[in-house]
């Protein structure tokens, strides 16, 4: 009888086969504010982690979530991997507020989907582009609850360039992100 053999992880293919050129410019077939998203992705011992996909999906600066494509990708949708020191950076306008299912108000957030090696799935969470104190009604900030663990999730804008807005991730350990299961 054969052995079970261990789970195969994803990677390390990403910044090969599936990058696109602009990869960090996020279209919208609006106008809007730009801004920048950066910062690093970090392991559980605080080393940064290099060759990581990251990828966004967010709302349009009214609320809405675009439906169409440039004929390339869909807008709304941005995929950068990570540098040798761990850094992403995404170029997109500032979304606004959306209504969920229900009718609930969700605040300004970009979604995020996370793979890189080791992990056996992508990781998923949300970024807000707001203080706590502007997030607080948010349904996704209600549940999680924890202010400490709600930090992790929130992107402070550069006091020199309020247009770039700095998050870093942690993936484990101590500051560890809040991810989502779907």
């Amino acid at each position: 009888m054969p052995k079970p053999t261990p789970s195969q992880t994803v990677g390390p293919f990403f910044a090969r086969d599936l990058l696109w050129k602009d990869g960090g410019i996020v279209l919208f077939p609006g106008r809007g504010d730009r801004m920048t998203l950066t910062g690093c992705v970090f392991d559980g011992n605080g080393a940064p982690i290099y060759d990581a996909l990251f990828e966004t999906w967010q709302a349009d600066p009214t609320g809405r979530f675009p439906s169409g494509h440039d004929g390339a990708r869909p807008y709304g949708y941005g995929r950068v991997s990570t540098d040798t020191d761990g850094r992403y950076a995404i170029e997109t306008v500032k979304p606004g507020s959306f209504t969920g299912p229900g009718g609930a108000t969700y605040s300004p957030q970009i979604s995020v989907a996370i793979f890189a090696r080791g992990l056996l799935k992508a990781l998923h969470t949300r970024v807000f582009l707001a203080p706590i104190d502007l997030i607080k009604d948010d349904p996704l900030a209600r549940a999680i609850g924890d202010l400490e663990r709600l930090r992790t999730l929130v992107a402070t804008p550069d006091p020199d360039d309020p247009k770039i807005y700095r998050w870093d991730v942690r993936l484990r350990g101590a500051g560890e992100a809040v991810f989502i299961e779907f």
